[in-house]
């Protein structure tokens, strides 16, 4: 979406989804369903949950495209920033519908393994950490949100936010034997 030609084709879809043309709703989609897929799998471990929650995303990016504001940044963010808080709300809804607490997994991990663990099972163990540090730590570090834009996400304190990202940090450090400077953001290293 970087080039120019994407840009032109953006451009094009988002006008057409504008006025609910199906044609450029189905290229928006197309366009965007990858990476969505991905920013909602670091939230939700279920595969079921991920296709409802990206189905419930795309609804809610479709009705509100009018409120889109090129001015104040890219689609491509405004469509991640819909599909983290559908994420965030659908799977808080989904734990306490089902009565999980992720908090009770428990999956050791030998020291060494992490460099030669797939993607998938490095997601799969991290989704042992409890919950509501498991999302603090994807807002922070993966998807750079301040302490304070994730507590008006999660209608929380921003030191209640600080608190479940330590934890988190403690809760991998325990399970992957590092020192911990691994799990520092960009901004951390820069100050």
């Amino acid at each position: 979406m970087a080039q120019a030609g994407g840009e032109n084709a953006e451009a094009k879809w988002l006008e057409g989804c504008r006025k609910g043309e199906r044609t450029a709703q189905r290229d928006a989609y197309r366009q965007m369903l990858p990476i969505l897929r991905g920013v909602v799998r670091r939230y939700i471990s279920s595969e079921a949950d991920v296709q409802d929650i990206l189905q419930e995303a795309f609804i809610r990016i479709f009705k509100s495209m009018n409120s889109f504001d090129e001015n104040r940044g890219s689609f491509k963010n405004w469509t991640i920033r819909i599909a983290i808080n559908t994420a965030i709300n659908e799977g808080k809804k989904r734990v306490k519908h089902r009565g999980v607490d992720r908090g009770d997994v428990h999956l050791p991990v030998q020291p060494d393994a992490i460099h030669n663990m797939a993607i998938e099972d490095l997601i799969k163990t991290l989704g042992g950490m409890p919950h509501e540090q498991h999302t603090v730590l994807n807002l922070h570090l993966v998807d750079g949100f301040s302490h304070k834009e994730i507590a008006e996400m999660l209608g929380i304190t921003a030191e209640v936010s600080r608190q479940r990202l330590t934890r988190a940090r403690k809760w991998v450090r325990e399970r992957f034997d590092l020192s911990g400077t691994e799990l520092v953001s960009k901004t951390q290293q820069e100050q």
